[in-house]
């Protein structure tokens, strides 16, 4: 068997028929499906028992990088296709990656993008599926990232997923294959659609959850190195940092009393934010037209103290939880 499509579920029930169906329609019919419902308490099972596929239930909620490392150790197939139960895949996802493999020899692992296609017309949903569409374009064709929505690794070269991480295993298992010299290739032509629907509230807390455990991954495998030699670490560039930077260092100028000097240097440094996001937002003017870009400019800069906050957050944290654990010791 060639492919183990493996499926971390939790209260899926609104995306998995989508998502398993697209499944079913793949050209390529050399697979097998493995769907570990991670203590789901709505209908997913359910559904899943619909579609030819194995159903591996866990007695407690352990998250997504426990049931991914569940579906590894229960799966058959020469390669492990991961994807999330909120992800439609295309007809040709399969082919996409076998060919990928085919073509470069050396690689250990690909991953793919998200669709600028979207179910959903709402602000929030446009607006996070085309960053994610954006950043990962930016991305040069060998990364050091692993991307959940749709990856494939080699069965003989899998790594687990870390699962002390609650957000970014995948982040954090690329950094490792990076540390190994591992070759991981970013397939642009290996898109997936995500149907995943954000209200300002789960935009939110998605943008302050990530950064959070996104820091420990920086952390843990020092990033500031590739932030010098890379510009970047993982997906995130260096100019998207310092945007964030910025945006801060505008709200304090802010609190600053209202001085003439001061606000030139709040002019400068609004040009600065606008000039770094500069590519984004032609992007989305180019997709969307002028009333969608104000707003997201808008978003943007809030979006950019959340995810900051979000980072700052998981830092402080990892040195109370080292501190703690020193002591312990």
């Amino acid at each position: 068997m060639k492919f183990s499509i493996i499926i971390p579920v939790h209260n899926a029930q609104g995306t998995l028929k989508s998502c398993l169906g697209s499944i079913s329609s793949s050209e390529n019919r050399d697979f097998e499906v493995v769907v570990v419902d991670d203590k789901s308490t709505d209908k997913s099972v359910e559904i899943a028992k619909d579609y030819p596929c194995r159903i591996i239930t866990l007695n407690q909620n352990k998250g997504t990088a426990f049931s991914r490392n569940t579906g590894r150790d229960n799966a058959k197939g020469e390669t492990l296709v991961f994807i999330d139960a909120d992800v439609v895949i295309k007809k040709d996802t399969l082919n996409i990656i076998e060919a990928s493999f085919k073509k470069n020899e050396d690689i250990v692992a690909v991953t793919g993008l998200l669709s600028k296609e979207c179910p959903y017309n709402d602000f929030f949903t446009q607006y996070k599926n085309l960053y994610m569409h954006y950043i990962f374009r930016q991305c040069p064709r060998f990364v050091d990232f692993l991307f959940g929505s749709i990856i494939a690794i080699n069965k003989d070269d899998f790594l687990s997923f870390n699962e002390s991480f609650r957000a970014t295993d995948d982040t954090e298992l690329g950094q490792r294959y990076k540390e190994l010299n591992k070759k991981i290739l970013l397939n642009q032509e290996l898109e997936v659609i995500h149907l995943k629907k954000y209200n300002f509230k789960e935009i939110i807390g998605n943008d302050f959850f990530v950064p959070f455990w996104w820091t420990k991954s920086f952390i843990l495998h020092k990033g500031y190195r590739d932030i010098f030699k890379k510009r970047r670490f993982s997906h995130a560039r260096a100019n998207q940092l310092l945007s964030i930077l910025v945006a801060y260092l505008i709200v304090l100028s802010l609190l600053i009393m209202c001085q003439q000097q001061i606000w030139s240097i709040r002019f400068g440094l609004l040009i600065i934010f606008l000039i770094l996001n500069y590519g984004f937002f032609r992007f989305l003017h180019k997709e969307k037209g002028l009333l969608f870009l104000i707003g997201s400019v808008v978003f943007t800069f809030l979006d950019s103290l959340i995810m900051g906050l979000g980072a700052i957050t998981g830092f402080f944290q990892y040195l109370i939880l080292r501190r703690k654990d020193k002591t312990e010791k």
